[in-house]
Parts: structure tokens; sequence; C-alpha cells
């Protein structure tokens, strides 16, 4: 390993460290897709699951979907590339199943570019996001960094 790579690792886990300090007490709640005012620049995890949130309409007839999504997002806050599906469980008609998918991707597209703050621009990035829109009753999710669950409301 080349010394830069070493360096980056090394810093890459010391933000790790000190951003799970800040995000313990938020782990276990839930995310629901409804319209919070996302802030005007997102400086923070917390505040770019908020924006991704409000970004999302959740259609009808679709109770016990999913669909999970893996991307890049730019430090000046843009997708890096299309978002690519690593998991779906699409339920209800097959309209149904189609208007799921397509709000979800809606929404990826709707939300970005985002504006971010230079420092979290950083850590954007380095950070692959993975992002899950759940139409189920929420449980604790795994809401770590770029692991990003958004739930729909009860």
């Amino acid at each position: 390993m080349s010394h830069e790579t070493i360096r980056r690792l090394v810093v890459a886990r010391r933000l790790g460290a000190a951003m799970l300090g800040g995000l313990s007490m938020t782990m276990a709640l839930p995310v629901f897709a409804q319209p919070p005012s996302p802030p005007a620049t997102v400086n923070n995890w917390a505040e770019l699951r908020a924006t991704l949130a409000s970004c999302w309409s959740v259609p009808p007839d679709t109770r016990g979907s999913l669909i999970a999504f893996l991307f890049g997002i730019t430090k000046t806050g843009e997708l890096r590339g299309a978002p690519r599906v690593t998991a779906r469980r699409l339920e209800g008609h097959q309209e149904a199943r189609k208007h799921y998918e397509a709000a979800a991707r809606d929404a990826v597209s709707r939300c970005f570019p985002v504006t971010v703050t230079p420092s979290f621009g950083a850590i954007l990035g380095e950070s692959p996001i993975r992002l899950r829109f759940v139409n189920t009753p929420p449980t604790a999710a795994y809401q770590i960094n770029g692991n990003i669950t958004i739930f729909a409301p009860p």
C-alpha cells in the first residue's frame, strides 16, 4: 500500500469514529418519508436522510415493498453516475410495483444535486451511499453514515 492510501484509510477511520459518536443516539430512530423542511445546506448524515425522505412520495398499494440503491455523491453534492439497484422486493399488482420503483428512482433524481457544506462534501466524496426505500412497518434500521433507510409514513 502506498503512503497516500494508508493516510486516507487512517483519516477515514478517524472521521468514522468521530461521526459514530454523534450518531449513536439516532441509529435506532426510523426516518419516515414525509416532507420535513430539508436544510438549505446539508452538513451531516441526519440532514442528508431528512432531505432524501422529503423527496419520496410513496405510491398506494405497495405495502411490503422495498428497493435499495448503491451510488456515490461527489464532494459538491452531485450524483456520481447512475444509482445501481442492489435489492428489490416489490409488492402489489403489476402497476403498483412499477410505480414503486419509479417513485424511488424519481426521489433520487429529484433530490440531487444537494447543496452540501465543504466539510460534509469531503466526507461524501469518499463514502458509498446505500439507500433503501421501505414500505413496511418501521424497525430499528442500520443508520450509520452512508447506510440510509427511509420508511414510508405509518
